[in-house]
């Protein structure tokens, strides 16, 4: 039962040194980013993204950038790959 219990424990331990570890990659990828990029990195890492719907989540950014004037169409394609680029680092 014991060797259960420390198996589980060392199995979460090590998903969550490897998420840390993909989490502080795509940190260091977003430091570089122009303001517009780490914004939308930023905000999306705030929603809390999954594999699945991090793409919506930067899309639903960018249109809203769009919408209010802060980046043109071709600014927000650019700065929404950017950032896209850095949050594929967190897989």
């Amino acid at each position: 039962m014991k060797l259960k219990v420390v198996s589980c424990v060392l199995f979460i331990a090590g998903m969550t040194t490897a998420a840390q570890a993909d989490r502080k990659a795509a940190d260091e990828c977003a430091a570089s980013l122009p303001a517009n990029a780490k914004y939308i990195y930023e905000t999306t890492q705030a929603s809390h993204p999954t594999e699945e719907t991090g793409r919506s989540i930067v899309i639903g950014i960018v249109e809203k950038m769009i919408a209010e004037g802060k980046l043109t169409l071709g600014e927000g394609e650019t700065a929404g790959e950017a950032a896209g680029t850095c949050l594929e680092k967190m897989k």
